[in-house]
């Protein structure tokens, strides 16, 4: 007798079962399969006869038993089950299903009622986007330049080479603000170009200084493109340490000024003293001659202080402030009392500071207006600097022309002119900064500040 269901008889919905593009199956308490419709012999390339006589683990890789056995164990007990497997085809491949499984009772016995559509090729392609996404993963994490991602103004994720480059580890800098590493002075022009990044999207290669940890000024040199990251607008950089180079042309810049200066001093200068040498040669003249050997003591100067700028050009090296200190004092010992309070301190300098150092001296004991002249010289560390400092007990030098020593030509006396101001320069193309303040009770204080050289 046929049961209408819907105004559908039985075998109308045999067909639909039958004939259904989903597999269906039905299992037995023995985990054995009663029925299976025509998909699952298509896809399976096994008979109905043949999976029969099979339990549902002749199906299965033996690896995925213990899923399959927790699942139809479930099921007949009652619960529902949906999941995701695999079964292998008569000729030996693998290929993935999902679908789900439900407790059904029929003439007393509890059966499982299941379906499943293969999902193979989505299987398939989804590993390969793993696969893809864990390569490009990888190859961002493990690149040798540091790559960061920003969204709203916040770090998301940093690569290895950040932290190394940086010194920052992930879990200081992931949501914290990305312009708070960025050097005070260029935090408004790199937001500008984050903003624009945001609006025009594109790329474009621009350098800015960062702090890192350790508070050292390092300049980088970005290439930032705007992403999509979880439905949100970011912009993803790529970075390169430019420090260097940046260090390296800074110093370029200086010695290109220094030689500048030289060919001035031994051009200009020196040949306008010969020329005053020469008329006095040839007219003997007896006021012009104590003119020409002032002139002859210039160009000494002259020379000297030029050499001192070839000097400090030269390569740099590791340079103990105590010793070279140490060693130009004992040339004073009987021109001034030296006093000596020295430790140790290493900055990267040559054979230049030693003249700028003798510079100084010279002109404490030189203008002093004290006899005896007493010199007081200290080098001592500071706030990552190195620090040579020189006091004097002499007359001092007045506020507004504290500004005025350093500057070229300045004299007191009728001299070069380029004393100081080629200890300024030399301090400079140090790295370094000069300093001048008033001594108590009398006298005057020069600082020379000098990175100190870190080793290893």
């Amino acid at each position: 007798m046929n049961m209408n269901i819907n105004g559908f008889d039985a075998k109308f919905w045999r067909d639909v079962v039958e004939n259904s593009l989903a597999g269906i199956f039905i299992i037995d308490e023995k985990l054995r399969f009663r029925y299976v419709n025509k998909v699952v012999e298509i896809a399976t390339g096994y008979s109905r006869d043949e999976i029969y006589r099979m339990s549902v683990f002749d199906l299965a890789p033996e690896e995925d038993h213990p899923k399959i056995f927790e699942a139809c164990e479930r099921v007949l007990k009652g619960g529902r089950v949906f999941m995701e497997n695999r079964f292998i085809t008569k000729d030996g491949r693998k290929r993935w299903v999902w679908g789900f499984i439900i407790p059904i009772e029929f003439e007393g016995e509890r059966l499982g009622l299941g379906n499943w559509i293969d999902i193979t090729r989505a299987k398939k392609l989804e590993m390969r986007l793993k696969e893809s996404e864990e390569f490009y993963r990888t190859l961002i994490e493990d690149s040798l330049t540091p790559i960061y991602i920003v969204q709203d103004g916040k770090f998301i994720y940093v690569n290895k080479a950040f932290e190394l480059a940086t010194g920052f580890k992930k879990d200081e800098v992931i949501g914290k603000e990305v312009f708070s590493v960025i050097h005070p002075e260029d935090r408004e022009s790199v937001r500008r170009n984050y903003l624009k990044r945001l609006r025009e999207g594109g790329a474009e290669t621009y350098s800015f200084r960062m702090i890192d940890k350790s508070g050292k000024v390092r300049w980088i040199t970005i290439r930032p493109a705007r992403i999509t990251v979880k439905g949100k607008e970011a912009v993803a950089v790529t970075a390169i340490d430019t420090t260097q180079i940046h260090e390296l042309t800074e110093e370029l810049r200086r010695k290109t000024e220094y030689l500048s200066l030289l060919n001035k001093i031994l051009r200009h200068d020196i040949l306008n003293d010969l020329t005053v040498i020469r008329a006095a040669l040839e007219l003997k003249d007896e006021k012009l001659i104590d003119t020409a050997i002032c002139r002859i003591d210039r160009i000494r100067d002259l020379i000297q202080e030029a050499k001192s700028l070839e000097e400090a050009g030269g390569a740099k090296k590791a340079v103990n402030l105590a010793k070279m200190v140490r060693e130009i004092a004992e040339l004073y010992r009987e021109d001034a009392v030296i006093r000596l309070d020295l430790k140790d301190v290493y900055v990267r300098a040559n054979e230049g500071l030693k003249t700028a150092i003798q510079n100084i001296i010279n002109n404490a004991i030189m203008h002093s207006g004290r006899f005896p002249v007493e010199v007081e010289i200290s080098t001592y560390a500071e706030n990552g600097w190195g620090v040579i400092r020189i006091a004097d007990n002499g007359k001092g030098i007045p506020d507004e022309m504290k500004d005025l020593i350093f500057q070229e030509g300045f004299s007191s006396e009728k001299r070069s002119g380029l004393g100081l101001f080629i200890v300024k320069k030399v301090t400079e193309l140090y790295g370094g900064k000069i300093e001048v303040k008033d001594n108590k009770p009398s006298g005057a204080v020069f600082e020379i500040k000098l990175p100190i050289e870190k080793f290893g």
